[in-house]
């Protein structure tokens, strides 16, 4: 512990009006007044839009600048990094970053968080060797040679493209065996290179028991909610993409699909004896010979069929189910066929779906805003698979991934341990983590997945067939894999509201309005672990719109509402800007006895870069250490200050406004001024416009110590 006096405490401000307000606050505060936990720093990092190619390290500096940070490194990718003074300030910081449209990612570096439970063995890997031959014609010969030296018996499983061989060890072959043996074929003369086949399977665990009501739509503690969010909600679909095993044809879904690709490249995958083509149809992944290593392996799973029922099902229509998003639309994307898929399959999945060029492939007429990826596999994110998202959330696509299903932390995981994805993990009908879902801080979120046990899986459509297709049915599933197209679908009811949002902005308000988890539960006794809370279908709908009426807290396009508060605990104002924290603080979920005042005003949101009166600057927010008044800085030296001093704790940025010329505003703004008065908890501020009310607030003993900024009139 440090203990700092009421002069360290206060960030040195620009106008005489400022020195005058630490001269008479240094007066009344005794000097040991405040104390500081001293903690260790933290590094946000995030990458910049390729819009700004040639200009990356002056908008990264001016970003850095903007919230508070000194500076802003640039690695070797392209990713800069910034330091924050702890945990708690990088994720502020992250999602401030998020919230702006030339970042395509923000992600703090935290360690994980682990959870009360054991973490099952498992054996992540394939069985399988891919050996890149000096000479295709040896592989019989090499694969024979290497089967001797080892005493191992190895088959040639086949010679896919290039002079790639894929070399299967026998089953029960353990990770570490897997890698001795690679190292041995490296060192053949006749093998260029030798490394482990990854191979990314659908996360979903088959469940028998049918369940006749969709208990993760509704209210109860597991439930989304969805419902209530439809009645708000506009009509426009949002393209949503299932990255998945294809689709069948079913009367809950048939409408809903347009036109996709299956970008399959390997025939053993895709099961229909052809490569790439636009018939994204799923042939089935069953695997009568055996030659994949899961449990179900010989039947097929119709998992792209089940995963778009929950996102987009036809609502409404005398049959089946509903979706999370009645009104979105089914772009298939086939990525995943027997024994799985490629990683590189899955990318280039991505880049399509996005609008993103793919050689050899005709265009995605349907570009999706959405993509869901139901699927992953064990290691880190390849720069392959991080440069297809990045290419994807610079079309302006969120990207959600499936945390994963073995119980153990999903930083092990790709993608969903990749930059910018939001990664869901799995709940129960009790609003508890699911017994099988990933964990960790690399989860953003957790939404309905199921349970094993007495728990329900998750109701959707499917196919009847065993192996090959038959009718079209509905059956549960349990994992992952029907926790993220439960997001997925949020996401479109939030763009289908505001389809300007940003992925970094669709991010930061599924987390912002997730609900806690269940006091008792695993989730809520190792905070972070889990995401940020429930998804929260109705919340997060809430939180944006597309149509702004007067009592719209959103704002315009190029305006943002500052609604002001205040508390009746401690007699603090605070101007919120977001409407999920204002939905939170008015529900007492971010502590105190928050209500709104009456007053509110306009000022430009983080959209408007430029307009007639000036250059809007970014606005920061910050909280007194003693007493946790709030206080607001456009002017980057001060918010600097801000961040710089133990005595502040800064939100980072929230809204747009002008910076005055000494004690005048530019033309057609005008003064938004902070006022000070001490109390028994220290000091008390309120930023304030209205004229009569700063009267009655001067009579009342406030002083007026600033133009805190300029709003336009």
């Amino acid at each position: 512990m440090t203990t700092k006096s009421a002069v360290a405490a206060i960030p040195r401000r620009h106008s005489s009006l400022r020195r005058t307000r630490v001269a008479a606050l240094l007066l009344a505060t005794p000097l040991a007044a405040m104390t500081w936990q001293v903690t260790h720093a933290a590094t946000v990092e995030f990458r910049l839009s390729p819009d700004s190619k040639g200009r990356e390290q002056r908008i990264a500096s001016e970003l850095a600048a903007s919230v508070g940070a000194t500076s802003a490194t640039r690695a070797s990718n392209g990713v800069f990094s910034i330091t924050a003074n702890d945990d708690n300030k990088a994720a502020v910081l992250a999602t401030t970053l998020r919230e702006r449209a030339g970042v395509l990612w923000a992600q703090p570096l935290l360690a994980d968080k682990p959870l009360a439970r054991t973490a099952p063995e498992s054996e992540y890997h394939s069985r399988m060797l891919a050996l890149n031959l000096r000479d295709v014609s040896s592989a019989s010969a090499t694969v024979a040679r290497l089967a001797e030296l080892t005493g191992q018996a190895l088959t040639l499983k086949r010679v896919t493209y290039g002079n790639r061989a894929l070399v299967v060890a026998p089953a029960g072959t353990s990770s570490a065996a897997l890698a001795a043996l690679a190292v041995t074929a490296a060192g053949d003369s006749a093998v260029r290179s030798a490394e482990r086949v990854r191979v990314y399977r659908h996360q979903w665990i088959p469940n028998d028991t049918m369940w006749s009501q969709q208990w993760s739509l509704g209210t109860g503690v597991g439930g989304i909610r969805a419902a209530q969010a439809w009645d708000i909600t506009p009509t426009g679909g949002v393209a949503v993409a299932v990255i998945d095993t294809g689709i069948r044809s079913h009367p809950d879904l048939d409408s809903k699909r347009l036109s996709g690709y299956d970008m399959i490249r390997d025939t053993f995958i895709s099961n229909d004896d052809d490569g790439r083509d636009s018939d994204p149809t799923d042939a089935g992944d069953y695997d009568d010979s055996l030659a994949c290593t899961g449990s179900w392996d010989f039947m097929s799973s119709w998992h792209g069929t089940h995963v778009a029922g929950i996102i987009a099902a036809s609502t409404n229509n005398g049959e089946g189910i509903a979706g999370v998003a009645p009104n979105a639309r089914i772009v298939p994307v086939r990525a995943l066929g027997r024994c799985g898929g490629t990683s590189d399959d899955v990318a280039d999945s991505i880049r399509w779906a996005a609008g993103v060029a793919v050689a050899g492939v005709p265009a995605n007429p349907n570009p999706a805003k959405v993509l869901n990826l139901s699927l992953g596999g064990y290691g880190p994110c390849s720069a392959n698979e991080q440069a297809a998202i990045d290419s994807a959330l610079a079309k302006g696509a969120v990207v959600v991934v499936a945390a994963g299903n073995d119980a153990t932390l999903a930083s092990d995981f790709s993608p969903a341990n990749c930059k910018g994805v939001i990664a869901v993990g799995a709940s129960n009908l009790l609003g508890d983590l699911s017994s099988y879902s990933n964990f960790g801080n690399t989860v953003g979120i957790s939404a309905p997945g199921g349970d094993s046990g007495d728990l329900p899986g998750v109701l959707s459509t499917l196919n009847g067939g065993i192996t090959l297709p038959a009718v079209p049915s509905y059956a549960t599933y349990m994992g992952t894999s029907m926790a993220a197209p439960h997001v997925a679908g949020v996401v479109a009811l939030m763009l289908a509201r505001d389809p300007g949002l940003t992925p970094g902005q669709v991010i930061n308000r599924l987390k912002a309005s997730s609900r806690t988890f269940p006091s008792g539960s695993d989730c809520a006794a190792a905070v972070g672990a889990c995401g940020s809370g429930l998804l929260d279908a109705f919340n997060a709908a809430a939180s944006v719109t597309n149509t702004r009426p007067a009592i719209d807290l959103t704002g315009t396009a190029a305006r943002t509402r500052l609604v002001e508060v205040a508390d009746a605990v401690s007699g603090r104002y605070a101007l919120i800007a977001d409407p999920v924290e204002l939905t939170q603080m008015l529900a007492g979920q971010r502590g105190g006895a928050w209500s709104r005042t009456g007053y509110a005003i306009d000022t430009f949101s983080d959209t408007a870069q430029f307009n007639v009166i000036s250059l809007a600057q970014p606005v920061c927010r910050a909280r007194l250490a003693v007493g946790r008044a709030f206080s607001y800085s456009a002017s980057v030296e001060e918010c600097k200050a801000f961040a710089a001093n133990l005595g502040w704790a800064v939100d980072g940025m929230t809204f747009l406004a002008t910076l005055p010329t000494g004690p005048v505003c530019p033309v057609g703004s005008g003064p938004v001024y902070e006022f000070v008065r001490p109390d028994a908890l220290g000091y008390n501020l309120r930023t304030m416009w209205d004229a009569v009310e700063a009267s009655r607030m001067v009579e009342a003993g406030w002083t007026q110590s600033r133009i805190a900024f300029c709003v336009p009139q």
